[in-house]
């Protein structure tokens, strides 16, 4: 999601590591006014109670922020056992308590194990998915229960990282698709394990290619937004660091012209291929392409012309 408005261009990615408390929106609207930016968006929205790695794009980069949207995920969770909220988070409260069970590394393990793989999940009533055009969270407020249909979602990895059978929590580390509710998936493993359950704690330490090594924390961010915009925008990444996952194709000046003005492109002998990223020869980077069986090179999302660096374009310099 993004937010226009009258500004000044600035173009790249900001990797927040999100602190708890704050919401996603919260973060995208501060930076927006921090940085004067005509566009500002995220690729992927975190709970306020969460925190970690949350991609914010700016200015062209939004027109790729899909890309960060349906990439896999990846969090560090707390499982709080024996006893479950009307949020299935630390954020609601408490309405239901369960003994929890005598468990082993070896129960808990195989509980993650069954809960890995290709599984169908019920998002929870506290979501931002849509009913009749209006959010499940305030069909929620109001006392309403709408019953959901389970959506198909991939768990990649399901880990045990520790637990404290005294306290009754366990830590996992989960790699999974898009749309996956870590909530939701808590609630499971209570199931799972004979009691009931909720998400104590949540940390995201990978959003497609991003990781939290790469992550500015929000006191820095805060710190620089205070000296002005070119210390806040020195920690700016490429745009084409969302995209990482392409394989790279060059082009001439000519030809990068040709694609951003729309126009297709042959005889380059490259293989069918769905998404490229393409660049100039030995420069900077234009869009995304695609190739088709008769070798055909189409484009797919590309930058502006200003942003591309093409002579005589406005706001381009030249």
């Amino acid at each position: 999601m993004g937010k226009s408005d009258k500004g000044r261009d600035v173009n790249g990615i900001l990797v927040v590591d999100k602190p708890s408390g704050l919401t996603s929106n919260g973060v995208v609207s501060r930076l927006k006014r921090w940085s004067n930016a005509k566009k500002v968006g995220h690729t992927g929205s975190l709970d306020p109670m969460a925190t970690g790695v949350l991609p914010v794009v700016f200015g062209e980069a939004t027109k790729f922020s899909q890309y960060g949207l349906d990439a896999n995920k990846g969090y560090l969770a707390r499982v709080q056992l024996g006893s479950t909220t009307n949020t299935l988070d630390a954020d609601g409260d408490v309405i239901l308590v369960k003994p929890i069970p005598e468990l082993t590394e070896h129960i808990i393990v195989a509980a993650l194990d069954s809960l890995t793989g290709s599984l169908m999940q019920i998002p929870p009533m506290v979501s931002a998915l849509k009913y009749r055009g209006k959010p499940l969270y305030r069909w929620a407020r109001q006392g309403r229960e709408i019953e959901r249909p389970p959506r198909a979602i991939q768990i990649l990895s399901n880990k045990l990282v520790r637990f404290d059978a005294g306290e009754g929590w366990i830590d996992i580390s989960v790699r999974c698709s898009k749309g996956t509710y870590i909530r939701s998936l808590a609630e499971t493993i209570g199931k799972s394990l004979g009691t009931v359950a909720h998400l104590s704690r949540l940390r995201r330490d990978l959003s497609g290619g991003f990781s939290l090594d790469q992550a500015q924390p929000w006191s820095t961010i805060e710190s620089q937004q205070k000296r002005g915009y070119a210390t806040l925008e020195s920690s700016l990444l490429p745009i084409d660091a969302i995209l990482s996952q392409f394989p790279r194709i060059e082009f001439t000046d000519n030809e990068c012209i040709t694609l951003i003005k729309g126009q297709k492109l042959s005889g380059k002998g490259v293989n069918v291929c769905d998404t490229m990223r393409a660049y100039f020869t030995g420069g900077p980077f234009v869009g995304l392409v695609s190739v088709d069986s008769n070798g055909i090179i189409s484009a797919k999302r590309m930058l502006s012309p200003a942003a591309a660096g093409m002579r005589g374009s406005p706001d381009s310099g030249q």
